[in-house]
């Protein structure tokens, strides 16, 4: 358990990588060192969380005077679960999930759990992938109180 008691579902890396975006589509261009001091994240660690979101395309990042991170593709075509699965792989609940047999299924002949899991892992990737990084910068630049931006989820 994280020291603060809480177990997040998502990976540092997952989440940094979607705050990073954030930023990016409000401060093209900002340089990776000023995105991790804006956004209080390890400066290291951003660097590779950027590099694997320029290696799916999303991103842009080059160094020096003229350079930056800058936004390679239209959030509204990116989802959570986009970001999420460039970053760390595809999104499943259990590793039971991509087993053929998994080992309840060996013993027994059959396994509730597994399709539970499946089931869930089905409304997890839906909930995730029902939210365009676009609504969360429209949301994000909205005047507190203003409820006219609703998220797809809402």
């Amino acid at each position: 358990m994280a020291a603060n008691g809480f177990r997040t579902l998502l990976k540092r890396e997952e989440s940094y990588a979607v705050h990073a975006l954030l930023y990016v589509a409000g401060h093209p261009g900002a340089p990776a060192a000023r995105i991790a001091e804006d956004l209080d994240l390890p400066r290291d660690f951003l660097a590779k969380v950027l590099r694997r979101l320029g290696k799916a395309g999303f991103v842009d990042n080059h160094p020096g005077r003229t350079g930056g991170v800058h936004l390679a593709v239209d959030l509204a075509s990116l989802s959570l679960l986009d970001v999420i699965e460039a970053v760390s792989g595809p999104l499943v609940v259990d590793t039971c999930q991509t087993l053929a047999n998994c080992p309840t299924q060996k013993r027994t002949g059959r396994c509730a759990l597994n399709a539970a899991w499946h089931s869930v892992c089905g409304q997890v990737r839906g909930a995730f992938d029902g939210v365009r990084l676009d609504q969360l910068v429209a949301a994000q630049s909205a005047p507190p109180g203003d409820d006219r931006v609703r998220l797809a989820s809402d």
